[in-house]
């Protein structure tokens, strides 16, 4: 059993490095250094509290009612009165708005709408009048953004009669700057299809990866036009609805708005974007000549600029949202990967960073053995390891552990989350050389068995991380991580090992592989001590299994 891999040319690492090190002890021991105020860790931990990514005074946080568009049918929740419409509608037309009017009518929407004219007019209206109209009724949709931090707008008209998108994306000229549609999550990690015009104007379409410059698709845009003045170049292009490939976007009028990224960089050349080149937003769309209702999206932020998402899924999946836990609200994050960006300063305004810049190094060993298809005679010298991966934190990515009570003992401070899934749930029905996570085609299997499992579990508070059948009651695998004592290689003070759990031949002395049906149902359960805050902690398991069916016996 192995982990495929087709003759790879490239090798790619994301590396999460935090300079750590204390330019004023000299000593054998850990001391930390420079700490903002925010920090959770207590004083002369073993570690630094910038590990844990705090939200220092650096970091600019905002906060607002948001609104959203609606093309058809009607608001889910409806903006209340004319002056808070009028100031909705300046917020999500990017164009200006030339009036404002109050009317009682039974011909329009009932409550907030604007119309875009087609000569480029755009007027707000609030409708007193309890009406049944729908928003919506026409056939060309436009929307834009225009992003701040990396100097570029984006707007896209979209017509339903001829099924084009007409994209126009303008930038800093000499520079190149692009756009990413389809970013839910406003990350690179989401890996949306990407326009990108370098500074000679030279247009490519990319599917991003994570934290990853991606790759270069196939062309399916049009440029029709292609101009710079007073030092912005502006390029507009055309392409179907339907994306060429399952990599390109496929665009819908129905759809109502598109989370996007944007960037632009230092140079001509399509490289790292910089610190503060970068940003998210939501393109959302009118229909042109008709109402386009304007409704209340709730309140949302942005964490220096980049627009805040995290998706924490109730009870059963996860119990974060039952147990408020802060990363899942702007108003109340206080630490993490949000805080924690490429070239984030993690101390306070008032102190000073270091001036020296750490150069460390990386090596990496591969271990492989080459592959030999079946034949008639002799199966196959290996089977697939399909990758399996679930978060107990439930789609949050990471989450706090809150402080417990002060009268209470270290040793009973434990804070725990559960989560409850299937094996379904970590499924990916997608071809197995598209990418490292599908499963292929899993039709005439009926589960997996489990080979590895590893959870993910952070020093210092770290109790255990177990796993469960849950139709069963049998515990998978569990951790208890075990704790280096020493300054010794592998047993350094302040770390910690977590031994995965791995099943395989009893020659080897594993357990034997265990099955667990594809609507199998797995509990996981998480403990930390909490008798301090820590931020960021993850509570993941990547686990390893080959496709099969239910063992005759």
């Amino acid at each position: 059993m192995a982990q495929f891999i087709e003759s790879p040319t490239t090798f790619h690492i994301q590396p999460m490095q935090i300079d750590t090190k204390n330019r004023h002890y000299n000593g054998s021991d850990f001391r930390a250094d420079l700490l903002p105020r925010e920090s959770g860790a207590p004083p002369n931990a073993s570690y630094s509290g910038l590990l844990e990514c705090p939200c220092t005074d650096r970091i600019v946080k905002k906060i607002e009612v948001t609104y959203t568009t609606e093309t058809s049918g009607t608001c889910q929740t409806a903006v209340g009165n004319a002056t808070e419409c009028f100031e909705a509608a300046q917020k999500v037309q990017s164009s200006k708005i030339d009036g404002n009017e109050t009317v009682n009518t039974a011909t329009m929407p009932s409550g907030c709408s604007i119309i875009q004219y087609q000569n480029g007019s755009v007027t707000s209206y609030f409708n007193e009048h309890d009406s049944s109209i729908p928003c919506g009724g026409g056939h060309e949709f436009e929307g834009s953004f225009t992003a701040d931090p990396s100097e570029t707008t984006t707007t896209i008209n979209l017509d339903s009669t001829t099924e084009t998108a007409t994209i126009t994306l303008s930038g800093p000229n000499g520079k190149w700057f692009s756009v990413g549609l389809g970013s839910p999550s406003f990350a690179m990690k989401d890996k949306p299809y990407t326009i990108v015009v370098d500074g000679s104007g030279n247009v490519s379409e990319r599917k991003l990866g994570d934290h990853d410059p991606g790759t270069v698709i196939a062309a399916s845009l049009k440029i029709t036009s292609n101009s710079v003045k007073d030092g912005v170049r502006a390029v507009v292009m055309t392409r179907p609805f339907v994306g060429k490939t399952s990599d390109h976007y496929t665009f819908d009028p129905k759809v109502t708005s598109i989370p996007m990224i944007s960037a632009s960089g230092l140079a001509a050349i399509y490289a790292y974007h910089g610190p503060k080149q970068r940003t998210g937003g939501t393109i959302k769309f009118s229909v042109l000549n008709s109402p386009t209702c304007i409704c209340n999206g709730g309140i949302k932020g942005t964490i220096n600029g980049i627009p805040f998402h995290k998706d924490c899924l109730p009870e059963p999946k996860g119990d974060l949202v039952q147990q408020k836990n802060p990363t899942c609200w702007v108003e109340t994050y206080q630490g993490g990967l949000s805080c924690c960006h490429h070239q984030n300063i993690l101390l306070d305004k008032d102190q000073t960073p270091p001036e020296e810049l750490l150069t460390y190094h990386m090596k990496f060993r591969f271990y492989f053995q080459p592959y030999t298809e079946a034949t008639p005679t002799k199966p196959a010298s290996h089977t697939n390891l399909l990758r399996m991966y679930y978060q107990t934190e439930a789609n949050a990515g990471e989450y706090d552990i809150p402080k417990c009570s002060s009268t209470t003992p270290s040793e009973d401070c434990v804070h725990e989350i559960t989560a409850h899934f299937q094996v379904k749930d970590m499924m990916r029905e997608c071809p197995l050389r598209k990418d490292p996570s599908c499963w292929g085609n899993t039709t005439g299997y009926e589960g997996i068995n489990l080979i590895y499992a590893g959870g993910h579990c952070h020093a210092p508070s770290c109790i255990s991380m177990e796993l469960y059948n849950a139709d069963t009651g049998m515990l998978l695998c569990s951790h208890y991580p075990v704790y280096g004592k020493t300054h010794e290689v592998f047993d350094e003070l302040g770390y910690l090992a977590l031994p995965p759990c791995l099943w395989g031949p009893e020659t080897e002395g594993l357990a034997p592989p265990t099955f667990i049906p594809f609507n199998g149902n797995l509990t996981s359960i998480k403990r930390n001590n909490n008798t301090y805050t820590h931020y960021g902690e993850m509570a993941s398991w990547q686990m390893r299994g080959i496709l099969t069916n239910l063992p005759e016996y």
